[in-house]
């Protein structure tokens, strides 16, 4: 990885997208439905983005556990961004957790989600509860800044929602999409 794909990714200004927590075939008589999920070290993570300064890390974990340490970590490291609850996470109740953390730790600098989709069938319904659950988070701390006093323009809303799901990939990628 150290003599090929950080140069490349850093070279190219690609980041490096990794998805951590797979156990793979703790029951290999599912085959493909046998991986699990365990805990990662998140000083990992860390050690690439601090010896690699010049390059930027899309990250997700697969344990909740390691969410919030992730959250930590980017505020720590500007060329971390969060991405996604995937597989055991891709659930109402841990979207709506995970996002809440994430928008508590980092305001908007996030992605909430990504297709998480293995088959192209799961796309529609996957993007469906996320999107509902995101929402509801949303919702919530809107209210909460309006219960200050505070005056949310609808501009401003749907500012936001257009830089969580589509600007911060955008900026990070340092592209026009």
């Amino acid at each position: 990885m150290e003599k090929v794909i950080l140069p490349f990714c850093q070279e190219s200004g690609r980041p490096l997208a990794l998805m951590i927590g797979v156990k793979k075939l703790v029951n290999p008589a599912l085959r493909l439905a046998g991986d699990s999920v365990g805990k990662s070290r998140i000083e990992t993570v860390e050690n690439l983005c601090a010896a690699y300064p010049e390059n930027k890390f899309l990250v997700t974990f697969l344990s909740r556990e390691n969410q919030h340490e992730l959250c930590v970590a980017a505020r720590k490291f500007g060329n971390l961004l969060p991405f996604g609850c995937w597989w055991f996470l891709n659930t109402p109740g841990m979207i709506r957790e995970i996002t809440g953390m994430r928008l508590e730790l980092l305001g908007l600098s996030f992605i909430p989600q990504h297709s998480d989709a293995r088959v192209l069938d799961q796309l529609v319904y996957k993007w469906d509860h996320s999107r509902k659950e995101v929402a509801q988070v949303l919702t919530e701390k809107y209210e909460d800044l309006a219960a200050t006093g505070w005056q949310l323009p609808e501009d401003a809303i749907r500012q936001d929602v257009e830089r969580l799901f589509f600007r911060n990939f955008q900026e990070f990628l340092g592209v026009s999409l």
